[in-house]
């Protein structure tokens, strides 16, 4: 059995409602980490298996989704707002 492995993710709440159905669906286990109440974004830390290909596309999507809002953010802002 492949071991766990741990990712976390600065979640805006825009997006929320998107990452929370993909760990859902893919019954990831997680865990809030943090709460920025003043930029309006949660930390989660998610548990998956490595070796299991839909536990890789599930954190693939993740990532996409947080990089696809990223993108649309700030597309005319000049800061980042994971790195603030």
């Amino acid at each position: 059995m492949e071991s766990a492995t741990f990712k976390r993710f600065i979640v805006p709440l825009d997006v929320l409602t998107d990452i929370v159905k993909v760990i859902l669906e893919m019954e990831l286990k997680n865990e809030i980490t943090s709460v920025n109440e003043n930029k309006a974004f949660i930390e989660i830390k998610v548990e998956y298996q490595n070796g299991l290909g839909f536990h890789q596309k599930a954190i693939a999507n993740i990532e996409s989704i947080l990089a696809d809002y990223n993108h649309y953010r700030f597309e005319e802002e000049e800061t980042d707002w994971r790195n603030s």
